[in-house]
């Protein structure tokens, strides 16, 4: 069976077009995309747990052991990428997999020793790469930065779960 071939759109939706160089939006994308570039350039300055194992670690510092799926809501992943992050970082001993005491059905993944020194230490050059790199900022203006982020990373999540849900 065949189906009729989709008619091309004239135009993509607004949505999908670059935004106006000169507005906000055009302002905002490439800012954010040099920051990702910088940011990227410069994460072995803060140590060198990668993105994912950083993250991982993070969430499991400040809410203790947790399942996957708890894991991967907090993270806004999927369970399988969880998992396989998991997995790869469990190798390097910084996280360990466990029966749930809760639950011995339930398996958890908790940082190790290691994992928690490693966070500290990741954390502790992270601190002092941004103490400098903000050095010349008052602290107004690093704490409106710092809400700026949370709004954005926040609009990002809400983004991401709206495109999930059409899924």
């Amino acid at each position: 069976m065949t189906s009729a071939p989709r008619k091309a759109s004239s135009s993509p939706p607004a949505s999908a077009l670059p935004p106006e160089p000169g507005t906000a939006l055009s302002d905002v994308e490439r800012e954010v995309a040099v920051l990702f570039r910088r940011a990227d350039a410069s994460r072995t300055l803060a140590g060198h747990l990668d993105r994912s194992a950083y993250q991982i670690l993070l969430a499991l510092g400040s809410r203790g052991p947790l399942n996957i799926n708890t894991l991967a809501q907090a993270l806004n992943l999927d369970a399988s990428t969880v998992t396989r992050q998991v997995v790869a970082i469990e190798r390097s001993g910084l996280v360990e997999r466990r029966r749930d005491d809760e639950d011995r059905r339930s398996v958890v993944v908790q940082t190790t020793p290691l994992g928690h020194e490693e966070l500290r230490v990741h954390r502790e050059a992270r601190a002092a790469t941004y103490a400098q790199v903000l050095a010349g900022w008052d602290e107004d203006d690093r704490r409106r930065l710092a809400a700026m982020l949370q709004r954005l990373n926040a609009s990002l999540d809400d983004y991401r779960r709206g495109l999930d849900a059409r899924d």
